[in-house]
């Protein structure tokens, strides 16, 4: 009886031979840059192969390292996009802040503190005084009057528009709120966003990612290694899209509620959005009023005339300042950024049902997709264990009090305040002094 041993290491030596046979390795070969890879017999403690494949455990170490220094970046891109659009909105919103302090009728020196606490408020703390506040309402709408009527307007006028003015105070309290309230939730989606990506994957993450094989959707290039290039007959295939879905939520299970939070501030920052144009509206057409009620006054109050008669004398603006209120971005791009399903179709190409990679073989994945909640991925076979512990306690309450501002804005209210912690004048103290002032004037 003749040995079948002499046959086994012939076939071998032939696989590894260079030429047609020997290429079964050229994929791996040329993806970790190693002439010296072969066919082996069977020993994987990563891939889930049934016959000799051209990884061995040294091999699949390479290529878990490899997918260490990739998958990472890949998996955050749709997230990091998504930043990019926020930040073209928020460059917007600090423009009309900016022009807004600079319209106003404060002095260089008071121009340069409100806007340094408006930064801080924007960061988180409120240092701004009752007292603050009403300088900036009054300013702003006194600058606004100026610039339509095309000149300066003295103190004395103002104390004789004192209540014709209030309108168009409160529309600027309301405007200047909106816009900070709104640059405040920009601020916590980046803090969201830079805790999302503060700390590593997983190791069982980067071990399913090996064993699915990714490739890079738009070139069908590979863009790190998997078990789909141990065997010369798969090297072509993508991964199974559920396959796919079940690898990438896993790797992401630490996310859960950082997804939901980024959703949610999309749609408060979206009502903002709405609600920063309709108080812009609101500021223009204030101020036409007042201009009409200004021009009326000239012509039929003589003590108003004769205090004032130099605002007929002005050059009006030919245009106001014009902003766009599209947003770049919707409620369905937050909750793309850690989609599974989107980042395989985007990112990834694990598009196909059968005939693909299933970690194994070529065929069909059959087992289920479960869903992205912390329940769901307690039961992910792809990428078993605990994903990474992401604190954002302290981000989830700076969003319930933004969110309380929110709709204080939707309900018409004034969402901006003097903090608590610096001293002020009560309000009707100001009101009185106010008063006073209007008294010695007329």
């Amino acid at each position: 009886m003749y040995s079948i041993l002499p046959y086994l290491a012939l076939n071998y030596l032939l696989l590894n031979l260079p030429g047609a046979a020997g290429q079964r390795c050229s994929k791996i070969r040329n993806l970790l840059d190693d002439s010296s890879i072969t066919v082996t017999r069977r020993n994987n403690d990563i891939c889930i192969l049934t016959g000799d494949s051209c990884c061995n455990k040294e091999v699949e170490n390479k290529l878990l390292e490899k997918t260490k220094t990739i998958l990472k970046n890949r998996v955050f891109l749709v997230l990091n996009q998504f930043y990019q659009k926020l930040d073209s909105d928020k460059n917007v919103k600090n423009a009309m802040l900016t022009t807004l302090i600079k319209s106003s009728t404060l002095s260089q020196a008071r121009r340069l503190e409100m806007n340094e606490k408006f930064s801080t408020y924007r960061a988180g703390t409120n240092t701004l005084s009752s007292e603050d506040l009403e300088e900036m309402k009054t300013a702003a709408a006194r600058g606004a009057l100026t610039l339509s009527l095309g000149v300066p307007i003295s103190d004395e006028c103002q104390s004789l528009l004192y209540f014709d003015m209030e309108t168009l105070k409160d529309s600027q309290m309301k405007y200047l709120g909106s816009i900070l309230v709104m640059l405040r939730g920009y601020e916590i989606m980046s803090e969201l966003i830079t805790a999302a990506q503060s700390q590593d994957l997983t190791e069982q993450c980067y071990i399913g990612a090996v064993r699915g094989g990714f490739t890079e959707r738009m070139s069908r290039q590979l863009k790190f290694g998997g078990c789909n290039l141990c065997l010369d007959t798969t090297s072509f295939s993508h991964p199974c899209a559920k396959l796919c879905r079940n690898i990438l939520s896993g790797c992401l299970k630490g996310h859960i509620k950082i997804r939901e939070y980024l959703q949610h501030l999309a749609l408060n920052q979206i009502k903002l959005n709405s609600i920063v144009q309709e108080y812009s509206a609101k500021v223009i057409q204030d101020t036409k009023n007042l201009k009409a009620e200004v021009k009326s006054k000239l012509r039929i109050d003589p003590d108003f005339y004769k205090t004032c008669s130099s605002l007929q004398r002005g050059t009006e603006p030919d245009e106001e300042p014009s902003y766009t209120f599209d947003l770049g971005y919707d409620e369905d791009d937050a909750r793309d950024t850690l989609d599974s399903d989107w980042l395989c179709k985007y990112v990834f190409s694990g598009v196909s049902e059968v005939n693909c990679w299933n970690k194994s073989q070529v065929g069909e994945y059959r087992l289920n997709i479960y869903e992205f909640t912390n329940e769901g991925q307690r039961q992910n076979p792809e990428v078993p264990g605990e994903g990474p512990n992401i604190n954002i306690d302290d981000i989830i309450d700076s969003y319930e009090d933004y969110k309380v501002k929110v709709e204080e804005l939707a309900e018409g209210r004034v969402s901006l305040k003097g903090s608590s912690s610096h001293s002020s004048l009560p309000s009707f103290l100001l009101l009185t002094l106010s008063l006073a002032g209007y008294v010695i004037v007329t």
